[in-house]
C-alpha cells in the first residue's frame, strides 16, 4: 500500500489588527448596528461572581440584539444583591436605550432583582393575580401544591408590561425607567431564550419600529489560522460596509460572518451573495459550508450523497472524530463506527498494525497512521477510513517528534492513501479537537473530489 504524504503548520496568530477598531459596536459601519439604538446586558447570580456557573446568557443575549441592529456598549454581571443590582441597572439605563436583565427572579429570598428595578423606578410591587392563577395552575399539573415563596413570582414592579414564560415559573417583564426600557429575563437558558426570541425583540422591535430587516451568511472554515485568513480578505474586509464582515475563532475554527441590513429579507440576502462569493473565492478549499452547516453536519450530507460509508481508527483524539460523526442525526446512515486504539497493544490487536511498524517508525508516524486506517477500513467494512494519531501533550514530545504533532491518514476504496503532517498548536484539548476537525476535512475533501480511490 503506497501513500502521499502532505504537510500543514498552522501561522502564528498576529496581534489584532487597527482596522477591527473601525467595524467594532457602535462604530457605526456595521449594518446590523445602523439603528442608533444602543443596550446594556447585565446578568445577575453570585454564582457567576463566584466562577461556578458560566454566562452563557451574556452572548446569547448579545447575538440576537445584533441581529436586529441593537449596539450593545457594556456588559457586566452582579451578585444577587439588592443594592448593587439597582446600582447597576440605574447606571446603564442612564446610557442606554434598552438594559438588558437575567436572572434574579426566581422564588427565593435572594431573587431580588425585581425588587432592585423597582427601586430604581421608584414604584412599588404589586401582586398580579392571572399569573398567580397561572403558576397555580402549573404546579397543579405536576401533582404539586405551590409554595407559598412561589407567590413572590406574582410580583411586578407597577406599571411592567409582564413576558409570560411557557417553560418555566419565572414570568419576565420591561418597565420603562427614564428614557430606557428594562427588561428582566429568567436566568436559565432554556427559559430565557424564547422569552428573549418571542417576547422582548419583538417588543423593543415594535417600540423603536425597526423595520429593516437583517440577514446573514455564515462562512465556516476549518485547517486554516485566523491570521491567513485575516491575510487573505484584509482589502474585503476594510472596504465592506452593507454588508459587512466579521471573522470569530471558535473551538479550532475560523467563521466569516457577512451581514447585510435591507428593506427587505430578499434584498439583505442579495447584498450578502455577492460578497459571499468573493470570500469564498479567496479563502478557497479551507471553506467546507456557506449555510452555517458544521462540519459533522457537511461531511455527513456529502457521505449520503455519494453512497459511501466511513470508519474511523484513533489514537491521541480518543474517540473524537466519532463523537463529532455521531452528533448528526442519522449518522448511522454512512458511519460505520470508530475504534480507539490508544495504546500500542490496541493498535496491533484491534487494528492489524504490525509491531515492526511501530517498532521502526514509532506509534506516531505516518506509516502508522496509514496502517490504523487500513484496519479500521477492513475490521468495520467501510469505502473510507480515516485514522489519527499524534502527541496532544502536555507531556510526551521530543525534539524529532514536539507536542502537537498529529498523523491524519484516509483510506479510499481502492486502498489508496493519503496522510497529513500536522503541527497543530494549543494546550491538550485544543490539539484533540483541530486533529478531529483535520480528519472530518480530509474526508470532506476526498468525498467532494469523488477521490474515493486515491
Amino acid at each position: 500500500m503506497g501513500f502521499r504524504l502532505s504537510c500543514w503548520s498552522p501561522r502564528p496568530r498576529m496581534q489584532a489588527d487597527p482596522k477591527s477598531q473601525s467595524h467594532s459596536p457602535g462604530a457605526g459601519s456595521d449594518p446590523a448596528r445602523a439603528s442608533g439604538r444602543s443596550a446594556e446586558i447585565i446578568t445577575i447570580g453570585t454564582e457567576l461572581l463566584l466562577g461556578q456557573l458560566v454566562d452563557t446568557n451574556t452572548p446569547a443575549i448579545a447575538a440576537e440584539l445584533a441581529e436586529n441592529g441593537i449596539d450593545v456598549y457594556r456588559t457586566c454581571s452582579v451578585g444577587d444583591n439588592r443594592v448593587r443590582i439597582a446600582e447597576a441597572v440605574r447606571e446603564a439605563a442612564s446610557r442606554a436605550d434598552a438594559v438588558m436583565c437575567a436572572g434574579g427572579l426566581g422564588p427565593t429570598v435572594d431573587d431580588v432583582t425585581r425588587d432592585a428595578i423597582a427601586d430604581v423606578a421608584g414604584v412599588a410591587l404589586l401582586r398580579d393575580e392571572r399569573v398567580a392563577d397561572d403558576l397555580r395552575r402549573y404546579f397543579a399539573g405536576l401533582g404539586r401544591t405551590m409554595s407559598a415563596n412561589n407567590e413572590r413570582q406574582a410580583l411586578f414592579p407597577a406599571g411592567a408590561i409582564i413576558l409570560e414564560n411557557p417553560h418555566g415559573t419565572a414570568p419576565g417583564f420591561a418597565l420603562d425607567v427614564g428614557s430606557a426600557i428594562v427588561i428582566a429575563l429568567p436566568g436559565p437558558p432554556r427559559e430565557l431564550l424564547p422569552m428573549l426570541r418571542e417576547k422582548a425583540v419583538p417588543l423593543l422591535r415594535s417600540r423603536w419600529n425597526l423595520a429593516a430587516a437583517i440577514v446573514s451568511r455564515i462562512i465556516r472554515t476549518a485547517g486554516v489560522s485566523e491570521s491567513e485568513i485575516d491575510r487573505r480578505i484584509d482589502d474585503l474586509f476594510r472596504s465592506a460596509e452593507n454588508p459587512s464582515i466579521a471573522v470569530l475563532t471558535h473551538d479550532g475554527e475560523v467563521i466569516v460572518k457577512v451581514t447585510g441590513k435591507a428593506a427587505t429579507a430578499e434584498d439583505a440576502r442579495s447584498l450578502c451573495d455577492g460578497l459571499v462569493a468573493q470570500l469564498v473565492a479567496r479563502l478557497g478549499e479551507c471553506v467546507y459550508s456557506t449555510d452555517g452547516a458544521s462540519l459533522p453536519e457537511t461531511v455527513g450530507r456529502c457521505l449520503r450523497e455519494r453512497g459511501l460509508t466511513l470508519a474511523a481508527a484513533e489514537s491521541c483524539t480518543g474517540g473524537l472524530v466519532g463523537a463529532l460523526v455521531t452528533s448528526v442525526a442519522g449518522a448511522s446512515d454512512y458511519f460505520r463506527g470508530s475504534i480507539v486504539a490508544y495504546g500500542n497493544r490496541a493498535k496491533t490487536q484491534l487494528l492489524d498494525v504490525a509491531p515492526p511498524l511501530i517498532e521502526r517508525h514509532g506509534a506516531v508516524s505516518a506509516e502508522v497512521a496509514a496502517a490504523m486506517a487500513e484496519g479500521a477500513k477492513a475490521a468495520l467494512e467501510a469505502s473510507l477510513a480515516v485514522a489519527v494519531t499524534g502527541i496532544a501533550g502536555p507531556s510526551g514530545g521530543t525534539q524529532d517528534k514536539p507536542v502537537g504533532l498529529v498523523y491524519v491518514a484516509l483510506v479510499g476504496e481502492d486502498h489508496t492513501c493519503t496522510v497529513q503532517r500536522l503541527q497543530l498548536p494549543g494546550a491538550r484539548d485544543m490539539v484533540q479537537r483541530r486533529a478531529a476537525l483535520a480528519a472530518l476535512l480530509l474526508v470532506l475533501r476526498t468525498c467532494r473530489e469523488k477521490r474515493t480511490g486515491g
